[in-house]
């Protein structure tokens, strides 16, 4: 992992502080979910944050076989 020192107003940390306590993560987990779901919000702008959100958790259960993937053959 590569560290870089970042310049953040103290309203921001503040706001992450909540986030991170909210989704029982620590700050720089949170700060890294953050910055993914965003640049992935850029990348997609047809999508919203939450939508983005659960993609990702889809992506996640679906890899730790806790889902299976849907094909209109299943119909």
């Amino acid at each position: 992992m590569v560290r870089k020192t970042v310049n953040i107003s103290e309203d921001l940390i503040k706001e992450l502080k909540v986030y991170a306590r909210k989704e029982s993560r620590d700050f720089s987990s949170a700060l890294r979910h953050i910055l993914r779901i965003g640049l992935l919000a850029l990348q997609n702008p047809e999508l919203t944050a939450r939508e983005i959100m659960d993609i990702l958790e889809a992506k996640a259960e679906l890899e730790e076989g806790l889902i299976e993937e849907f094909t209109l053959e299943d119909i």
